[in-house]
């Protein structure tokens, strides 16, 4: 910084900077009372240093008011120091200092020209006094605007070159010389405001920057603190959510693994599922080609029928398979409409009886709504497939009992059979895709016409369960809402089929 930006920055009003001018307010309000004071004193005793030799103006009237107004001013400052309050904003701030600066260089200005005037009737000795009162007041001046430069500075240049020029016209070589004397007083004065000034401006800065430093340290100290108390509950948090993680991840491997398993025990089934009715309808034929011309028609006709069969079960595989993988890929229309439950449960009994004319499979209906809301087509499929499961398992046993029934808005459907009946253990997965009962051992089957059921039982809000003895039977219990499934939607997400047959 150069000399001439170094006067610059000490003669202007900070106004970019509100808490050094705040500051320097505070420090002039605390200061300028004391100034008066010794202003007043020291014009009371050059007044009395005169009296008698120059005009009662200059030594009581004007004096007189000079001292009035600075003892008043100092004391309703003093008075009123508790109470002060300094503005706030920059430009009330900068306000408030040029105002300052403008009373102590008009206040200079005003004691100068006294003196002036007073030397002109004053001895060597008195004209000495006025230079020694002028260099007391500057320098209580200086030292009380010493937070302030520009107001320093300003008052010094107003005051000392007005005794310059008095004394180098109109004085003595001895007042000229006190004049000169007082000169490099002046300048250490200003040299000491610029200095204090420098220093209250860098205090300002050291305290920001270290307020800030401070309140960084506290943040960072209320962090560690955090992190210090939280440490064990972060890491139990993180091992817990490790954990679970893992377990998860453990779920889902070990849920992938029953899967192939299970994907390999559904092809397996269906492979012999398949194999079964081809080997009939192959050995079928291949009696009926090699020994035709000795065979009477109602062998021939015997083979035919074993053959029809063998194609119709075949058919139903490859169609349940079908529908199956139709499911499993995205959505199944159930398209609900009033329908006579009593009329559709006959009705699949009555095919069921037709499929199986050895079994008996005997009816109990009791109150019976006329009507219902359902999917006819998926209800006809869930007692269809509760019936086949029924004579499926019924062993040597060739009877089945079917219960209907309606209470509290709803049908209840109880199918049991008297055949080999399923372990307690094994009930609650039955509906499991492709899970087949220990007791089924012997007995064609895919394992996916019970998930299925279940499926479709749920599409309709109904509830599906189960209760078996083994060696006794089994007995499935369907309940449906007669007045359909709540919201009554036409598509309904579709459960994946691979879940049908028996």
């Amino acid at each position: 910084m150069t000399l001439f930006d170094k006067i610059r920055e000490l003669l202007r009003v900070h106004s970019e900077d509100p808490k050094l001018m705040t500051a320097q307010l505070d420090a002039l309000t605390r200061q300028i009372p004391l100034f008066y004071l010794i202003v007043s004193v020291n014009v009371t005793a050059l007044c009395w240093s005169f009296y008698g030799t120059a005009p009662n103006l200059l030594t009581i009237w004007l004096p007189g008011i000079i001292v009035v107004g600075c003892v008043v001013r100092a004391s309703t400052w003093y008075l009123r120091r508790k109470r002060l309050v300094l503005p706030t904003s920059q430009r009330e701030l900068a306000l408030r200092l040029k105002l300052l600066t403008v009373i102590a260089s008009a206040l200079a200005i005003v004691l100068i020209t006294w003196c002036g005037f007073l030397a002109d009737y004053g001895s060597d000795t008195q004209k000495t006094h006025i230079a020694f009162f002028v260099a007391v007041t500057m320098i209580a001046a200086l030292l009380s605007t010493i937070q302030f430069p520009t107001a320093a500075v300003l008052a010094m240049v107003f005051s000392m070159v007005g005794l310059l020029l008095k004394f180098a016209v109109f004085g003595s070589r001895e007042t000229l010389a006190i004049s000169l004397n007082i000169l490099p007083v002046m300048a250490v004065c200003v040299v000491l405001s610029w200095k204090y000034f420098n220093t209250l401006k860098n205090m300002l800065t050291s305290t920001d920057q270290l307020a800030r430093a401070n309140a960084d340290l506290k943040e960072m100290t209320r962090d560690l603190e955090y992190h210090r108390d939280n440490l064990d509950m972060e890491v139990r948090k993180q091992t817990l959510e490790l954990t679970d993680q893992k377990l998860k991840l453990e779920q889902a491997l070990a849920k992938e693994r029953e899967l192939n398993q299970l994907q390999n025990e559904f092809v397996s089934m269906v492979s012999h599922e398949f194999r079964t009715p081809l080997t009939i309808i192959d050995g079928m034929a291949r009696r009926v080609h090699s020994r035709m011309d000795r065979m009477s028609d109602e062998d021939v006709l015997e083979r035919m029928e074993k053959i029809r069969s063998s194609v119709g079960r075949l058919s139903n595989l490859v169609e349940r398979t079908l529908d199956a993988s139709k499911i499993a890929s995205g959505r199944i229309k159930c398209e609900l409409e009033e329908l006579d439950p009593l009329k559709t449960l006959s009705e699949c009994i009555g095919r069921q009886k037709d499929i199986s004319p050895d079994f008996v499979i005997d009816l109990h209906a009791e109150d019976l709504p006329s009507t219902m809301v359902a999917d006819v087509r998926l209800l006809d499929h869930i007692f269809s497939n509760l019936l086949s499961n029924a004579v499926k398992y019924s062993g040597s046993s060739k009877h089945v009992d079917v219960t209907a029934r309606a209470n509290d808005g709803s049908i209840y459907i109880s199918v049991r059979d008297y055949g080999v009946g399923i372990p307690a253990a094994e009930l609650a997965r039955l509906t499991e895709r492709f899970f087949r009962a220990s007791t089924s051992v012997g007995i064609q089957g895919t394992g996916i016409g019970l998930n299925l059921v279940k499926d479709l039982v749920g599409l309709h809000d109904g509830k599906l369960s189960f209760s078996s003895v083994v060696g006794e039977g089994t007995t499935v219990d369907v309940r449906l809402p007669i007045a359909g499934p709540s919201g009554q939607t036409t598509d309904v997400p579709e459960q994946p089929l691979l879940d049908q047959a028996g």
